[in-house]
């Protein structure tokens, strides 16, 4: 296989991975700060809420590893025609140092660096946790996956790739999300993640506990940490007001990684898109809908639900 064979490769299989988006091949778009010609090798574009969303693939047709430069030029050019994903394309893997920038980067993108095998296999999803009528489109962050079951009273879970929820758990990494009704209980974030604390302050010692406001990736945010004496570690919330719901993750990281995984919590909660569930007599109306892109699997159950 030479780089033109595995460029194509590479685009069929993001093709069947995304059968419902236009996928382009070896694409030209300009760059927003280079104001210069950008060469794609994919372009995934997806209409989501009636929002474009751009998918950037870069096939590296390498013959070792990919190192930290090729992260960072990737970072650099899905910034520069405004991507909101970018897949890196690899035969041989990524360094370690490689991976790291990717995980670490400070930007609002949604990374991910898979080699062939991982392509093959590979499933651009989303997961829609819902309450009731109100419901949100989640992606997950880079090297992090989304996980259905609803434990903590939870509408849905987020970990390490390679973890299971007993080991997320165990190493003190671990999302979990979920859905207040302002329209039933008209509370504030502020205020929810008051209660969240008053909550806690009945059980525990709380130490120390701060709420800000922010603004990330366009959208304004609110987010908590909390240390609490003796418990398994600090929380690190971060919430969204949408109209009639708040959506909501809670952390729990231990202090050697709460800088990057609070930035993954923020990055999730930013990139959200408000959706509104329409039920049949049959449905839950607490769960979690999965929209995959696979050639193999429905998009999910139209019969069941309708979004708009």
């Amino acid at each position: 296989m030479n780089w033109q064979e595995y460029e194509k490769y590479v685009f069929e299989n993001i093709k069947d991975s995304f059968p419902n988006a236009v996928c382009i091949f070896n694409s030209k778009i300009l760059g927003k700060y280079s104001k210069g010609t950008r060469q794609c090798d994919v372009l995934v574009k997806q209409n989501i809420k009636g929002k474009e969303h751009l998918i950037l693939i870069d096939a590296k047709y390498y013959s070792k590893k990919i190192d930290v430069k090729s992260v960072e030029d990737f970072i650099g050019m899905s910034n520069d025609v405004n991507a909101d994903e970018g897949i890196l394309v690899t035969p041989h893997g990524y360094t370690k140092l490689a991976y790291y920038r990717a995980e670490n980067d400070p930007s609002q993108i949604l990374l991910d660096i898979l080699t062939l095998e991982q392509l093959k296999n590979y499933q651009g999803y989303c997961a829609i946790p819902y309450a009731g009528n109100h419901a949100v489109l989640l992606s997950p962050a880079f090297g992090w996956v989304i996980d259905g079951r609803q434990m903590f009273g939870s509408l849905a879970l987020s970990y390490r790739k390679g973890f299971d929820f007993d080991k997320a758990f165990a190493e003190k990494e671990l999302i979990y999300f979920n859905i207040w009704n302002t329209k039933e209980d008209k509370l504030t974030v502020v205020k929810l993640f008051e209660n969240q604390i008053e909550l806690l302050s009945e059980s525990s010692n709380v130490l120390e506990s701060n709420i800000e406001n922010v603004e990330v990736n366009g959208k304004k945010l609110t987010t908590r940490k909390t240390i609490i004496e003796n418990y398994i570690s600090p929380e690190y919330a971060c919430a969204i007001e949408y109209p009639n719901f708040i959506f909501f993750g809670v952390l729990l990281s231990e202090n050697n990684r709460e800088s990057v995984n609070f930035n993954k919590l923020k990055q999730m909660i930013s990139k959200t898109l408000p959706i509104k569930v329409k039920h049949s007599k049959k449905t839950t109306h607490n769960k979690v809908l999965w929209l995959k892109t696979s050639k193999n699997l429905l998009i999910f159950h139209l019969f069941l639900y309708s979004l708009s």
